[in-house]
């Protein structure tokens, strides 16, 4: 474990895994700062990753960016516990205007 130490016994920045907390980390710090966490309020909807993914396949104009929803949901979905829910909210909503844009690619039958 030696070698995966600092001097002082933290991490390198070069650990790629301690890179990309650290980045999180910092993603995290940026947004609580521009959004102060709401007071409670009444609960939303629920509803699972799989509908999630299921529904924006379906929503995709194009056979790419359907493809594309399975990657984005799986990645958003690996780093969702670690974020706060409005934080997960706004990637959710900012990956859907991706895939739902239909202004660069040739749209799918019935996907009009």
């Amino acid at each position: 474990m030696e070698g995966f130490m600092n001097d002082d016994g933290s991490a390198p920045v070069s650990d790629p895994i301690f890179a990309r907390a650290l980045e999180l980390r910092a993603e995290v710090e940026r947004f609580t700062d521009r959004w102060s966490p709401l007071a409670e309020t009444e609960p939303c909807l629920t509803f699972s990753w799989e509908a999630l993914e299921r529904q924006l396949v379906e929503l995709a104009p194009t056979d790419l960016q359907a493809e594309l929803v399975h990657r984005l949901v799986e990645r958003t979905k690996v780093y969702a516990g670690l974020k706060p829910a409005e934080m997960v909210l706004r990637e959710v909503l900012c990956f859907t205007a991706l895939v739902l844009d239909e202004s660069s690619l040739e749209v799918r039958p019935g996907h009009s």
